[in-house]
């Protein structure tokens, strides 16, 4: 009985040749596609707490959601924002504090050439941290869109809801990365640290 080989096709030279060119192709495909982790120039920070002074009008999931703000000063491709929050009603040396944040970003739209009796400025969502789940991501990419005007990461006014559940009283800290410039927080605007 003849060997498995003499049933088997040869390849030739060049067909050897153009099935490794079609491999590496592949390969060097795969790796184009596949996405790395961004590096912002810039960081601006915003710190708070569920004060009153933070209460937003507007509520998440019906729960109370607390207020940032910041003002974009460039056209940004993406923006990375990085909210840690931190029951402080818990005190312990043996339990993390942190809590989940869920948050939306806002931009603050001036409405008032369409209707100018129903007010000057509206927040429209551009991104949120958490899908229909309620799975939350401590670091999120928001990235203009092109093909919506709104959601096109433009100069102007921004504003930050956030809320958790997991506790009353808490404080939390908030993370701007940006690439053309910094992010203009309210300490900064007041000539305070950025």
């Amino acid at each position: 009985m003849p060997g498995l080989s003499a049933h088997l096709p040869r390849l030739t030279e060049g067909a050897a040749i153009a099935a490794m060119a079609a491999f590496v192709t592949l390969a060097a495909c795969g790796a184009a596609t596949q996405t790395r982790e961004r590096d912002y120039a810039f960081k601006a920070y915003i710190r708070g707490s569920s004060s009153k002074e933070n209460l937003s009008m507007e509520k998440i999931d019906g729960h109370p959601s607390y207020e940032s703000h910041f003002t974009l000063e460039k056209v940004e491709e993406c923006v990375k924002i990085t909210i840690i929050a931190r029951n402080t009603a818990l005190i312990s040396a043996y339990v993390d504090p942190t809590v989940r944040a869920y948050f939306v970003l806002e931009k603050a739209v001036d409405v008032s050439r369409f209707n100018p009796r129903a007010g000057r400025i509206v927040y429209t969502e551009i991104a949120r941290n958490f899908d229909i789940n309620w799975k939350s991501e401590r670091d999120t990419v928001v990235c203009s869109r092109t093909e919506d005007p709104l959601k096109k990461l433009t100069p102007g006014a921004y504003r930050i809801r956030l809320c958790v559940f997991d506790a009353r009283e808490f404080v939390f800290s908030i993370a701007i990365a940006t690439n053309e410039a910094q992010a203009i927080t309210p300490a900064q605007a007041e000539g305070g640290p950025p």
